[in-house]
Protein backbone atom coordinates (compact mmCIF):
# COMPACT_ATOMS: atom_id res chain seq x y z
CA UNK A 1 0.00 0.00 0.00
CA UNK A 2 1.31 3.46 -0.88
CA UNK A 3 1.70 6.12 1.81
CA UNK A 4 0.14 9.56 1.86
CA UNK A 5 -3.31 11.06 2.40
CA UNK A 6 -4.82 8.95 -0.40
CA UNK A 7 -3.22 5.49 -0.14
CA UNK A 8 -3.61 3.00 -2.97
CA UNK A 9 -3.21 -0.74 -3.29
CA UNK A 10 -0.09 -1.77 -5.19
CA UNK A 11 0.50 -5.25 -6.60
CA UNK A 12 3.98 -6.74 -6.84
CA UNK A 13 5.46 -9.63 -8.78
CA UNK A 14 9.07 -10.72 -8.42
CA UNK A 15 11.50 -13.12 -10.07
CA UNK A 16 14.28 -14.49 -7.83
CA UNK A 17 17.55 -16.01 -8.94
CA UNK A 18 20.91 -17.02 -7.45
CA UNK A 19 24.46 -16.96 -8.80
CA UNK A 20 27.76 -18.13 -7.33
CA UNK A 21 29.78 -15.17 -6.11
CA UNK A 22 32.86 -16.58 -7.87
CA UNK A 23 31.03 -16.29 -11.25
CA UNK A 24 30.58 -12.52 -10.96
CA UNK A 25 32.80 -10.38 -13.17
CA UNK A 26 32.47 -7.47 -10.76
CA UNK A 27 31.70 -7.75 -7.05
CA UNK A 28 30.20 -5.11 -4.81
CA UNK A 29 31.68 -4.57 -1.36
CA UNK A 30 28.61 -6.08 0.30
CA UNK A 31 29.13 -9.51 -1.33
CA UNK A 32 30.30 -11.60 1.61
CA UNK A 33 28.77 -15.03 0.91
CA UNK A 34 29.46 -17.77 -1.61
CA UNK A 35 26.18 -17.09 -3.45
CA UNK A 36 24.34 -13.93 -4.37
CA UNK A 37 20.54 -13.87 -4.55
CA UNK A 38 18.59 -11.01 -6.07
CA UNK A 39 15.03 -10.34 -7.13
CA UNK A 40 13.69 -8.14 -9.89
CA UNK A 41 10.35 -6.68 -8.80
CA UNK A 42 7.57 -5.01 -10.78
CA UNK A 43 4.96 -2.90 -8.98
CA UNK A 44 1.64 -2.28 -10.68
CA UNK A 45 -1.72 -0.69 -9.91
CA UNK A 46 -3.54 -3.80 -11.23
CA UNK A 47 -2.81 -7.54 -10.74
CA UNK A 48 -1.31 -8.02 -14.22
CA UNK A 49 0.79 -11.04 -13.30
CA UNK A 50 0.02 -13.11 -16.38
CA UNK A 51 1.02 -10.25 -18.69
CA UNK A 52 4.24 -9.49 -16.81
CA UNK A 53 5.51 -12.87 -15.57
CA UNK A 54 7.19 -14.23 -18.74
CA UNK A 55 8.82 -10.90 -19.62
CA UNK A 56 10.10 -10.52 -16.09
CA UNK A 57 11.72 -13.96 -16.17
CA UNK A 58 13.50 -13.14 -19.46
CA UNK A 59 14.83 -9.85 -18.09
CA UNK A 60 15.97 -11.46 -14.82
CA UNK A 61 17.86 -14.18 -16.68
CA UNK A 62 19.48 -11.58 -18.92
CA UNK A 63 20.54 -9.53 -15.90
CA UNK A 64 22.20 -12.54 -14.25
CA UNK A 65 23.86 -13.61 -17.50
CA UNK A 66 25.73 -10.29 -17.50
CA UNK A 67 27.38 -11.37 -14.23
CA UNK A 68 27.65 -7.70 -13.28
CA UNK A 69 24.84 -6.22 -11.20
CA UNK A 70 26.23 -2.71 -11.48
CA UNK A 71 25.22 -2.66 -15.13
CA UNK A 72 21.49 -1.91 -14.90
CA UNK A 73 20.73 -0.76 -18.45
CA UNK A 74 18.59 -3.89 -19.00
CA UNK A 75 16.38 -2.95 -16.05
CA UNK A 76 16.09 0.64 -17.23
CA UNK A 77 15.04 -0.43 -20.73
CA UNK A 78 12.56 -2.93 -19.27
CA UNK A 79 10.95 -0.30 -17.04
CA UNK A 80 10.76 2.15 -19.95
CA UNK A 81 9.06 -0.22 -22.39
CA UNK A 82 6.91 -2.40 -20.10
CA UNK A 83 4.02 -0.03 -19.49
CA UNK A 84 3.61 0.83 -23.15
CA UNK A 85 3.73 -2.81 -24.21
CA UNK A 86 0.91 -3.92 -21.90
CA UNK A 87 -1.29 -0.81 -22.01
CA UNK A 88 -3.36 -2.21 -24.87
CA UNK A 89 -3.92 -5.43 -22.88
CA UNK A 90 -5.37 -3.81 -19.75
CA UNK A 91 -8.65 -5.66 -20.14
CA UNK A 92 -10.63 -8.12 -18.05
CA UNK A 93 -9.24 -11.03 -20.09
CA UNK A 94 -5.73 -9.62 -19.58
CA UNK A 95 -6.18 -9.83 -15.81
CA UNK A 96 -7.40 -13.41 -16.06
CA UNK A 97 -4.10 -14.44 -17.67
CA UNK A 98 -2.65 -14.75 -14.18
CA UNK A 99 -5.31 -17.22 -13.02
CA UNK A 100 -6.22 -20.85 -13.74
CA UNK A 101 -9.70 -22.02 -12.83
CA UNK A 102 -9.00 -25.43 -14.33
CA UNK A 103 -6.12 -26.01 -11.92
CA UNK A 104 -8.14 -24.66 -8.98
CA UNK A 105 -11.03 -27.04 -9.67
CA UNK A 106 -8.76 -29.99 -10.50
CA UNK A 107 -7.03 -29.43 -7.15
CA UNK A 108 -10.00 -28.79 -4.84
CA UNK A 109 -12.83 -30.39 -6.82
CA UNK A 110 -16.21 -29.79 -5.10
CA UNK A 111 -14.53 -27.85 -2.29
CA UNK A 112 -13.92 -25.05 -4.81
CA UNK A 113 -17.53 -24.03 -4.19
CA UNK A 114 -16.95 -24.23 -0.43
CA UNK A 115 -14.14 -21.70 -0.88
CA UNK A 116 -16.38 -19.39 -2.90
CA UNK A 117 -19.11 -19.54 -0.27
CA UNK A 118 -16.56 -18.75 2.45
CA UNK A 119 -15.27 -15.79 0.44
CA UNK A 120 -18.79 -14.41 0.00
CA UNK A 121 -19.29 -14.73 3.76
CA UNK A 122 -16.09 -12.72 4.30
CA UNK A 123 -14.59 -15.38 6.54
CA UNK A 124 -10.91 -15.60 7.50
CA UNK A 125 -9.34 -17.79 4.81
CA UNK A 126 -5.67 -18.76 4.82
CA UNK A 127 -3.78 -20.77 2.19
CA UNK A 128 -0.56 -22.45 3.31
CA UNK A 129 2.24 -24.24 1.46
CA UNK A 130 4.79 -24.20 -1.33
CA UNK A 131 5.51 -23.17 -4.02
CA UNK A 132 4.68 -19.49 -3.56
CA UNK A 133 3.61 -18.96 -7.17
CA UNK A 134 0.99 -21.69 -6.94
CA UNK A 135 -0.08 -20.45 -3.50
CA UNK A 136 -0.84 -17.03 -4.97
CA UNK A 137 -2.36 -18.35 -8.19
CA UNK A 138 -4.95 -20.39 -6.29
CA UNK A 139 -6.04 -17.29 -4.38
CA UNK A 140 -6.29 -15.03 -7.43
CA UNK A 141 -8.21 -17.77 -9.22
CA UNK A 142 -10.62 -17.96 -6.27
CA UNK A 143 -11.10 -14.17 -6.28
CA UNK A 144 -11.84 -14.28 -10.01
CA UNK A 145 -14.89 -16.52 -9.36
CA UNK A 146 -16.78 -13.42 -8.17
CA UNK A 147 -17.59 -11.56 -11.41
CA UNK A 148 -15.43 -8.46 -12.06
CA UNK A 149 -13.75 -8.60 -8.65
CA UNK A 150 -10.24 -8.73 -10.14
CA UNK A 151 -11.00 -5.33 -11.67
CA UNK A 152 -11.89 -3.82 -8.28
CA UNK A 153 -9.11 -4.67 -5.81
CA UNK A 154 -8.17 -1.09 -4.96
CA UNK A 155 -9.18 -1.50 -1.29
CA UNK A 156 -7.50 -4.85 -0.67
CA UNK A 157 -4.14 -3.77 0.80
CA UNK A 158 -5.47 -2.67 4.19
CA UNK A 159 -8.58 -3.16 6.36
CA UNK A 160 -8.68 0.63 6.67
CA UNK A 161 -9.43 1.13 2.96
CA UNK A 162 -13.11 1.27 2.01
CA UNK A 163 -13.51 3.66 -0.90
CA UNK A 164 -15.64 1.43 -3.10
CA UNK A 165 -18.62 1.46 -0.72
CA UNK A 166 -18.57 5.27 -0.74
CA UNK A 167 -17.90 5.77 -4.46
CA UNK A 168 -20.46 3.27 -5.78
CA UNK A 169 -24.14 4.17 -6.05
CA UNK A 170 -27.30 2.38 -7.18
CA UNK A 171 -27.43 2.19 -11.01
CA UNK A 172 -30.08 4.39 -12.64
CA UNK A 173 -30.13 2.51 -15.95
CA UNK A 174 -29.68 -0.99 -17.31
CA UNK A 175 -28.55 -2.13 -20.74
CA UNK A 176 -29.12 -5.88 -20.81
CA UNK A 177 -27.01 -6.19 -23.96
CA UNK A 178 -24.02 -4.73 -22.10
CA UNK A 179 -22.49 -7.24 -19.67
CA UNK A 180 -20.77 -4.56 -17.56
CA UNK A 181 -24.05 -2.65 -17.22
CA UNK A 182 -25.77 -5.86 -16.15
CA UNK A 183 -23.07 -6.64 -13.60
CA UNK A 184 -23.37 -3.15 -12.10
CA UNK A 185 -27.15 -3.53 -11.89
CA UNK A 186 -26.69 -6.83 -10.05
CA UNK A 187 -24.33 -5.13 -7.58
CA UNK A 188 -21.20 -6.89 -8.80
CA UNK A 189 -18.45 -7.18 -7.92
CA UNK A 190 -19.30 -7.76 -4.27
CA UNK A 191 -17.31 -5.57 -1.90
CA UNK A 192 -15.78 -8.51 0.01
CA UNK A 193 -12.49 -6.66 0.63
CA UNK A 194 -13.95 -3.42 1.92
CA UNK A 195 -14.35 -2.31 5.52
CA UNK A 196 -12.29 -4.33 8.04
CA UNK A 197 -11.11 -6.75 5.34
CA UNK A 198 -7.96 -7.28 3.27
CA UNK A 199 -6.37 -9.57 0.68
CA UNK A 200 -2.68 -10.50 0.87
CA UNK A 201 -1.79 -13.47 -1.37
CA UNK A 202 1.57 -13.69 0.41
CA UNK A 203 1.62 -12.42 4.01
CA UNK A 204 5.12 -12.07 5.51
CA UNK A 205 5.73 -12.56 9.21
CA UNK A 206 6.32 -8.82 9.63
CA UNK A 207 2.64 -8.13 8.80
CA UNK A 208 1.11 -10.78 11.02
CA UNK A 209 -0.70 -8.16 13.13
CA UNK A 210 -3.01 -7.54 10.17
CA UNK A 211 -4.65 -10.87 10.95
CA UNK A 212 -6.38 -9.31 13.96
CA UNK A 213 -8.94 -7.71 11.68
CA UNK A 214 -12.43 -9.05 10.92
CA UNK A 215 -12.06 -10.63 7.47
CA UNK A 216 -9.24 -11.67 5.16
CA UNK A 217 -7.93 -13.89 2.42
CA UNK A 218 -4.21 -14.50 2.61
CA UNK A 219 -1.44 -16.98 1.94
CA UNK A 220 1.74 -17.93 3.76
CA UNK A 221 4.60 -20.44 3.72
CA UNK A 222 5.44 -19.84 7.39
CA UNK A 223 3.82 -22.10 10.01
CA UNK A 224 4.23 -19.35 12.61
CA UNK A 225 1.71 -17.23 10.71
CA UNK A 226 -0.82 -20.08 10.79
CA UNK A 227 -0.53 -20.47 14.58
CA UNK A 228 -1.35 -16.98 15.87
CA UNK A 229 -3.66 -17.76 18.80
CA UNK A 230 -5.45 -14.42 18.75
CA UNK A 231 -6.07 -14.50 14.99
CA UNK A 232 -6.56 -18.07 13.80
CA UNK A 233 -8.13 -18.52 10.35
CA UNK A 234 -11.68 -19.79 10.05
CA UNK A 235 -10.30 -22.27 7.55
CA UNK A 236 -6.70 -23.23 6.78
CA UNK A 237 -6.12 -24.73 3.32
CA UNK A 238 -2.90 -26.72 3.04
CA UNK A 239 -2.10 -26.86 -0.68
CA UNK A 240 0.61 -29.50 -0.13
CA UNK A 241 -1.66 -32.03 1.61
CA UNK A 242 -4.88 -30.73 0.00
CA UNK A 243 -6.65 -30.51 3.37
CA UNK A 244 -9.13 -28.03 4.85
CA UNK A 245 -8.91 -27.36 8.60
CA UNK A 246 -11.90 -25.49 10.07
CA UNK A 247 -11.50 -23.69 13.37
CA UNK A 248 -15.19 -24.03 14.23
CA UNK A 249 -17.53 -26.86 13.09
CA UNK A 250 -20.36 -24.29 12.93
CA UNK A 251 -18.56 -22.42 10.15
CA UNK A 252 -17.98 -25.68 8.29
CA UNK A 253 -21.71 -26.44 8.49
CA UNK A 254 -22.57 -22.97 7.13
CA UNK A 255 -20.74 -23.71 3.87
CA UNK A 256 -21.61 -27.40 3.57
CA UNK A 257 -22.76 -27.99 0.01
CA UNK A 258 -26.42 -28.70 -0.60
CA UNK A 259 -27.49 -31.63 -2.80
CA UNK A 260 -28.01 -29.15 -5.68
CA UNK A 261 -24.54 -27.70 -5.06
CA UNK A 262 -22.95 -31.14 -5.13
CA UNK A 263 -24.72 -32.16 -8.34
CA UNK A 264 -23.74 -28.88 -10.02
CA UNK A 265 -20.11 -29.14 -8.92
CA UNK A 266 -19.91 -32.81 -9.92
CA UNK A 267 -20.76 -31.84 -13.49
CA UNK A 268 -18.14 -29.09 -13.47
CA UNK A 269 -15.42 -31.31 -12.01
CA UNK A 270 -16.20 -33.88 -14.71
CA UNK A 271 -15.96 -31.20 -17.41
CA UNK A 272 -12.47 -30.30 -16.15
CA UNK A 273 -11.16 -33.82 -15.60
CA UNK A 274 -12.50 -35.30 -18.84
CA UNK A 275 -10.19 -33.03 -20.81
CA UNK A 276 -7.36 -32.79 -18.29
CA UNK A 277 -3.93 -32.44 -19.84
CA UNK A 278 -1.11 -32.87 -17.33
CA UNK A 279 1.43 -31.30 -19.68
CA UNK A 280 -0.80 -28.23 -20.22
CA UNK A 281 -3.35 -27.88 -17.39
CA UNK A 282 -4.60 -24.54 -18.70
CA UNK A 283 -6.31 -26.05 -21.79
CA UNK A 284 -8.61 -29.04 -22.33
CA UNK A 285 -7.19 -31.87 -24.44
CA UNK A 286 -9.93 -31.33 -27.01
CA UNK A 287 -9.27 -27.53 -27.11
CA UNK A 288 -13.04 -27.04 -26.86
CA UNK A 289 -14.86 -24.27 -25.00
CA UNK A 290 -16.43 -26.77 -22.61
CA UNK A 291 -14.10 -27.24 -19.66
CA UNK A 292 -12.02 -24.15 -20.48
CA UNK A 293 -11.39 -21.29 -18.06
CA UNK A 294 -13.89 -19.06 -19.91
CA UNK A 295 -16.51 -21.81 -19.68
CA UNK A 296 -15.88 -22.27 -15.96
CA UNK A 297 -15.95 -18.55 -15.29
CA UNK A 298 -19.33 -18.29 -17.03
CA UNK A 299 -20.64 -21.17 -14.92
CA UNK A 300 -19.61 -19.54 -11.64
CA UNK A 301 -20.90 -16.17 -12.79
CA UNK A 302 -24.28 -17.81 -13.31
CA UNK A 303 -24.07 -19.35 -9.83
CA UNK A 304 -23.20 -16.07 -8.07
CA UNK A 305 -25.83 -14.05 -9.94
CA UNK A 306 -28.51 -16.67 -9.28
CA UNK A 307 -27.58 -16.82 -5.60
CA UNK A 308 -27.85 -13.04 -5.24
CA UNK A 309 -31.20 -13.01 -7.06
CA UNK A 310 -32.40 -15.71 -4.66
CA UNK A 311 -31.39 -13.56 -1.70
CA UNK A 312 -33.50 -10.69 -3.06
CA UNK A 313 -36.32 -13.14 -3.74
CA UNK A 314 -36.27 -14.38 -0.15
CA UNK A 315 -36.06 -10.81 1.20
CA UNK A 316 -39.05 -9.75 -0.90
CA UNK A 317 -41.20 -12.66 0.24
CA UNK A 318 -40.28 -12.00 3.86
CA UNK A 319 -41.15 -8.29 3.71
CA UNK A 320 -44.29 -8.62 1.59
CA UNK A 321 -45.71 -11.69 3.26
CA UNK A 322 -46.19 -13.34 -0.14
CA UNK A 323 -45.53 -17.00 -0.78
CA UNK A 324 -44.68 -16.82 -4.49
CA UNK A 325 -43.54 -14.36 -7.15
CA UNK A 326 -46.60 -14.40 -9.39
CA UNK A 327 -47.70 -11.05 -7.96
CA UNK A 328 -44.65 -9.30 -9.44
CA UNK A 329 -44.66 -11.20 -12.71
CA UNK A 330 -41.51 -13.18 -12.02
CA UNK A 331 -40.83 -16.89 -12.15
CA UNK A 332 -38.32 -18.82 -10.17
CA UNK A 333 -37.59 -21.96 -8.25
CA UNK A 334 -39.59 -22.13 -5.04
CA UNK A 335 -36.77 -24.22 -3.55
CA UNK A 336 -33.95 -21.85 -4.53
CA UNK A 337 -33.24 -20.74 -0.95
CA UNK A 338 -32.99 -24.34 0.21
CA UNK A 339 -30.86 -25.26 -2.81
CA UNK A 340 -28.28 -22.56 -2.05
CA UNK A 341 -28.45 -23.24 1.70
CA UNK A 342 -30.69 -21.40 4.14
CA UNK A 343 -27.99 -21.14 6.81
CA UNK A 344 -25.43 -19.85 4.30
CA UNK A 345 -27.89 -17.28 2.98
CA UNK A 346 -28.72 -16.10 6.52
CA UNK A 347 -24.99 -15.75 7.29
CA UNK A 348 -24.46 -13.77 4.08
CA UNK A 349 -27.04 -11.22 5.26
CA UNK A 350 -24.85 -10.52 8.30
CA UNK A 351 -21.80 -9.46 6.26
CA UNK A 352 -20.60 -5.97 5.37
CA UNK A 353 -20.56 -7.08 1.75
CA UNK A 354 -24.29 -7.80 1.89
CA UNK A 355 -25.11 -4.46 3.51
CA UNK A 356 -23.25 -2.52 0.81
CA UNK A 357 -24.71 -4.71 -1.96
CA UNK A 358 -28.27 -4.48 -0.63
CA UNK A 359 -28.14 -0.69 -0.50
CA UNK A 360 -26.91 -0.46 -4.08
CA UNK A 361 -29.29 -2.89 -5.78
CA UNK A 362 -32.96 -2.95 -6.73
CA UNK A 363 -35.29 -4.91 -4.41
CA UNK A 364 -36.83 -6.54 -7.51
CA UNK A 365 -33.45 -7.56 -8.95
CA UNK A 366 -34.88 -11.06 -9.45
CA UNK A 367 -36.96 -9.66 -12.33
CA UNK A 368 -33.72 -9.47 -14.34
CA UNK A 369 -31.88 -12.50 -13.02
CA UNK A 370 -33.98 -15.55 -12.24
CA UNK A 371 -33.85 -16.83 -8.65
CA UNK A 372 -33.00 -20.40 -9.53
CA UNK A 373 -30.11 -22.70 -8.66
CA UNK A 374 -28.06 -23.39 -11.83
CA UNK A 375 -28.20 -27.16 -11.24
CA UNK A 376 -30.11 -28.31 -14.33
CA UNK A 377 -31.75 -31.36 -12.80
CA UNK A 378 -32.89 -31.90 -9.23
CA UNK A 379 -30.70 -34.54 -7.56
CA UNK A 380 -32.44 -37.52 -6.01
CA UNK A 381 -31.64 -38.73 -2.51
CA UNK A 382 -29.90 -41.79 -3.94
CA UNK A 383 -27.79 -39.85 -6.45
CA UNK A 384 -26.75 -37.40 -3.73
CA UNK A 385 -25.61 -40.26 -1.50
CA UNK A 386 -23.56 -41.54 -4.41
CA UNK A 387 -21.94 -38.14 -4.99
CA UNK A 388 -21.04 -37.80 -1.32
CA UNK A 389 -19.57 -41.30 -1.21
CA UNK A 390 -17.55 -40.77 -4.39
CA UNK A 391 -16.19 -37.42 -3.20
CA UNK A 392 -15.40 -38.85 0.23
CA UNK A 393 -13.44 -41.68 -1.36
CA UNK A 394 -11.46 -39.20 -3.42
CA UNK A 395 -10.62 -37.03 -0.41
CA UNK A 396 -9.42 -40.09 1.51
CA UNK A 397 -7.15 -40.93 -1.44
CA UNK A 398 -8.31 -44.52 -1.58
CA UNK A 399 -9.76 -44.38 -5.08
CA UNK A 400 -7.27 -46.85 -6.51
CA UNK A 401 -7.68 -49.47 -3.80
CA UNK A 402 -11.48 -49.38 -3.86
CA UNK A 403 -11.97 -48.94 -7.60
CA UNK A 404 -14.25 -52.01 -7.92
CA UNK A 405 -16.54 -50.79 -5.12
CA UNK A 406 -16.57 -47.30 -6.57
CA UNK A 407 -17.57 -48.66 -9.98
CA UNK A 408 -20.32 -50.72 -8.35
CA UNK A 409 -21.65 -47.63 -6.60
CA UNK A 410 -21.67 -45.68 -9.86
CA UNK A 411 -23.52 -48.45 -11.68
CA UNK A 412 -25.97 -48.81 -8.82
CA UNK A 413 -26.82 -45.12 -8.85
CA UNK A 414 -27.78 -45.40 -12.51
CA UNK A 415 -29.95 -48.43 -11.82
CA UNK A 416 -31.78 -46.89 -8.85
CA UNK A 417 -32.08 -47.45 -5.15
CA UNK A 418 -32.54 -51.23 -5.43
CA UNK A 419 -29.25 -51.56 -7.24
CA UNK A 420 -27.51 -49.35 -4.72
CA UNK A 421 -28.21 -51.66 -1.83
CA UNK A 422 -27.37 -54.68 -3.98
CA UNK A 423 -23.91 -53.18 -4.60
CA UNK A 424 -23.04 -53.71 -0.93
CA UNK A 425 -24.20 -57.30 -0.72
Amino acid sequence: MTSGSHPDTVFGISCNKQIAASDLLEKDADVSRSTVQKAVVVLASKPLFGLIRDRLCVVTNALFNQRDFRDTHILIDFATTLEGSIKTQLTESGLYMGTSLRELIHKFRQRTLVLLKLLMLQRKIMFFGHPVERLCTYQYSLVSLIPNLLLALEDTASPNLDRRSKDTSKPTELRTSDRNSLMRYLGLPLNVFGKDAFFQPYLPLQQVDMLKTQSWLCGTTNTIVTQQRDSLPDVLINIETNTFEFKDPKIERLVTLTPADRKWMDDIVRDVNDGWNESDPSRPLTMEFKGSDDYLRAKFEDYVCSALASVKYADYLLKSGKTDLSAVGSTGDENCVENFGEAWMAAFRQTNAYMVWNQQTDPLLFDICEPRHPCESKPTVISDIGLRLAEGLHELKVAETVAPAREAISNAISAGSTGLFRAFE
